[in-house]
This record gives structure tokens, sequence and C-alpha cells, in this order.
């Protein structure tokens, strides 16, 4: 019990602080201002340095009194919202995999460190990941506006910390086959090294309207959130931090376990809904553009699937030449460990292999919608934000968070419709939304009837019965 009380008081600490960090991220980027210069936190309304006893996160909000010591001026109440909602999330993630174990394939432990030891690249891959989405999430509700520079250091992040992370126990992670690891990685190479052919240069950011000048949003920034309360992310962090305490060891059962997850993700949701539903003339604007660019539309999304052409050639020849006996030498290769248990190629493969899956399924779908609607239906900084997660949570989770996500951003838009009347939904926060819901109740889903009737249908489609499918699939659906 001690040393979970430690960790977890340990990581409320961390949370607050990237929190902090992602207030600054996230007001500096979009209006163009660097984030080393100046290298100090300062109001936002009369730009006075903040004194460090003043910056703390949450306690200086309070001590302050929600107000600037200089001007006066009220203090955006969504600064301590993210900072508070911060901890929140890293301390879901603690909890999924360390404290409830919730996820196959991690290796356990008489107490949390044992647990830390074992399996932190895991946990601090997924940290990073959820810190950039939830930083890119935060922009795209304001802005329509996606850095994707965020995206690149977290698949980067997932490379480096899955090459590290391969024990023994790990077998039973979210890992593909071996030749899945192989063809992926030769789609990758493949797909860098045609960007580089045709000097294809990657924007920093997905941004259809433009970033904002530094100027606009001061003012917003307190009219729009001077409402939002404290008080709901402060007593859910609370009830976290109790109820993580008392599960010391994941011996617990029945409903319980799933309230104290479920319980921050309602909030989670609560927060993009308020977000979504506050008027702002980036609604309007991103219609405009998405109206202007339409003609271009279909002939833009062609010329993508151009570029993807190479990659997607290599990867089928690849995947044929490793059903002959060249495969086995290949195989040996990707397993090769120069060290105990540790196989960095084989890490390597499973990020990889998320990354390149993932962000397949988002070209489709966005290849698929532009072509049918002659619009601009799913940005390509969503195709990022797929990529990046799945080269942490694995493609199966990415796909069954797109799931999810949409689901909720349609109900979303029902729910804000008496808000405000628009038909762009920012994607960014319902995607974080979806992936971390997959991320914790992964299990759960996979091992649900509807889950495991379809996984049975596509083997019996591909390799077996197709008549027997069709009959599990009605069966199964209907029950």
């Amino acid at each position: 019990m001690i040393v979970t009380l430690w960790w977890l008081g340990f990581f409320t600490a961390f949370g607050l602080c990237i929190g902090s960090f992602l207030n600054v991220v996230v007001f500096r980027l979009p209006r163009g201002l660097e984030l080393s210069k100046p290298t100090w936190s300062f109001c936002p309304q009369c730009r006075t340095r903040i004194a460090w006893y003043d910056n703390l996160p949450v306690v200086g909000y309070f001590r302050l009194g929600g107000r600037c010591r200089d001007c006066g001026l009220p203090i955006s109440v969504r600064y301590p919202v993210v900072e508070l909602l911060t901890a929140i999330i890293v301390l879901l993630l603690l909890d999924t995999f360390f404290i409830g174990q919730w996820r196959e394939g991690l290796g356990g432990g008489y107490d949390l460190n044992n647990r830390l030891v074992s399996d932190w690249p895991v946990f601090l891959a997924h940290v990073i990941l959820f810190m950039c989405l939830a930083a890119m999430s935060a922009i795209d509700l304001e802005h329509y506006w996606i850095d994707i520079r965020f995206t690149h250091f977290a698949a980067a992040a997932g490379f480096v910390l899955f090459a590290i992370w391969t024990p023994a126990h790990s077998v039973g992670w979210v890992r593909p086959f071996d030749v899945t690891s192989v063809v992926c990685l030769a789609v990758f190479v493949t797909f860098v090294l045609t960007l580089l052919v045709l000097d294809w240069r990657i924007p920093v950011a997905d941004d259809p309207l433009g970033a904002p000048d530094a100027s606009d949003g001061d003012a917003t920034d307190v009219v729009e959130d001077s409402h939002w309360p404290v008080v709901p992310p402060l007593v859910v962090l609370g009830f976290v931090l109790v109820t993580s305490a008392m599960s010391d060891g994941g011996d617990d059962a029945g409903v319980w376990p799933v309230i104290r997850v479920v319980v921050p993700l309602v909030l989670l949701v609560g927060v993009v809904l308020r977000g979504a539903a506050t008027v702002r003339a980036s609604d309007t604007e991103i219609i405009e553009a998405i109206e202007e660019e339409a003609p271009d539309a279909r002939r833009q999304t062609l010329m993508e699937l151009v570029t993807l052409l190479p990659a997607i050639g290599v990867g089928v020849g690849v995947f044929c030449l490793m059903r002959s006996s060249f495969s086995t030498s290949v195989v040996d290769m990707l397993h090769w460990n120069p060290v105990g248990e540790w196989q960095p190629l084989w890490g390597l493969g499973t990020a990889v292999s998320g990354y390149v899956i993932a962000a397949g399924i988002g070209w489709l779908v966005r290849i698929l919608s532009n072509l049918g609607f002659g619009r601009e239906a799913f940005a390509t900084g969503d195709i990022h934000m797929m990529a990046a997660a799945g080269a942490v949570v694995g493609w199966p989770v990415v796909l069954l968070g797109f799931v999810v996500s949409c689901v909720l951003a349609s109900a979303g838009w029902v729910v804000v419709l008496p808000f405000k009347q628009t038909r762009a939904i920012p994607l960014g926060p319902w995607l974080l939304l979806g992936f971390l819901t997959a991320t914790v109740f992964y299990q759960p889903l996979v091992e649900s009837t509807v889950i495991q009737n379809l996984l049975f249908v596509v083997d019996h489609v591909i390799l077996q019965n197709p008549q027997e499918s069709v009959a599990v699939l009605s069966a199964g659906l209907l029950s």
C-alpha cells in the first residue's frame, strides 16, 4: 500500500507538471509563438512574467484567486482544468497497466515497484502518446488546427521504447505476426524513401485555416472559459487517487474496477462536449475552407494515392517472398537477440507494424470518403494521429478506438446542435477519447461475443467455410 501511495503521489505531481507545460504549448503554437522564447510563463493579458511561486500547477490558480497578480484580470479556468485532466489521464494509464492490471502481456509482480521496473517502456510510450494527443486535441477543438510534430514525436518514442521492451512475457501484448512485421518494415522504409525521392516535405501542421495571429484569442480565453468548473476534475482526481490506492494489487472484483476507470472517461467526454459546444469563428471558417478546396479534393486525393503505390507494391512483393523458403532467414534476423531476451528488431517491428497498418486504415478512410463526397471529409492530420497511436497502442486498439471515436463524435455532434449549428467536427478530441477507451478496455472488447464472432467470420471467409461464417455472424449479432 505504501509503495502504491508513493507512486500515485509522484505520478499525480508529474501529470500536473506535464499539464502545465501543455498549457504553454496549446497557447503558443497556434499563435506562432516560440516555446523557448520567452523561457518563462507570462499572463496572456498583460504579458507580465509569472513568478515561480504563482506558477505551481493548480495551486497557483487558487492562491491567486483566479486572477493575475499584476493586472488583476481573470485567469482562464482552462489552465487548471488542463493540468487536472492531464494528471487524471496519467493515473488512468497507471491503473490500467500496473494497479488494476487490465492488460495482458505485462510482467506483473509483487508490488508496483516490480511492475514499473519490468514494463516501464510501454507505460512511458503510452504517456507520451496521450500527452501529445491531448495537446493536439485542445488545439484542434479551438482552431481546427493539428500540429503533426506531436505525432512524429509520439511515433518516434514508440519506435525507440518498443525496440527496448522485448521481455519474454510481452508475447501476450498486441504484437504482429513475424511476416506482418517484415512486410510493414519494408512498406515503411519504402514510403520514407518515396518522400525523399519526390522531395515531398510533410508540413508541420494540418492547417486549413491558417494559424491565428498572436494577438487573437487572449480575451476569448477568459470570456469563453470563465465558467468552466474546476471542481469536477478536482473531485474526479481525488476519486481516482483514493480508489486506486484501495485497489492495491488488482485483486478487487465486480463492477467497482469498471467504475474506477469509467468515471474519468465520462469526465473527459463532458469536457470535450463543453469545448465543442462553444461557438467560435473557426466553425464557419473551416466549412468555408472545405467548400473552397472541394473542386480540387478528388484530384488531390488521387495524387496522394499515387504516392502510396510504391510502398503498397513493395509490401505485396515482400509478402510473396515471405511465403518462400527465404522467410526463414528473415525471421531469424527479426528475432536477433544481442543480449538476453532483448530482440530490438522484433520490438521495432511491433511499433512499425502498428504505425503502418493504422496509417493504412486512415488513408483508406480518407481516400474513400474524399472520393465519395468530393470534398475533404477526413483530414491528413487525423491520419497522423492514427499512425502515431498505432506505433504505441497497436493497430487493433486503433481500429477499435476509431469505431468508438466515430460513435462518440456522432453522438457529440447531436448533443451540441442546440448550442451551435455547424457541420464541422474537430475529430482530434474524439480520437483521443476513442483510443484511450480502447486502450483501457481492450481485453473486454476483444473478448466480447461480437468481436469474437467477427474474428471467426474473417478467419472462415479467408481460409475456411464462408457459408458457415455467415450463419455464425447472424447468430452472434442477433444474440
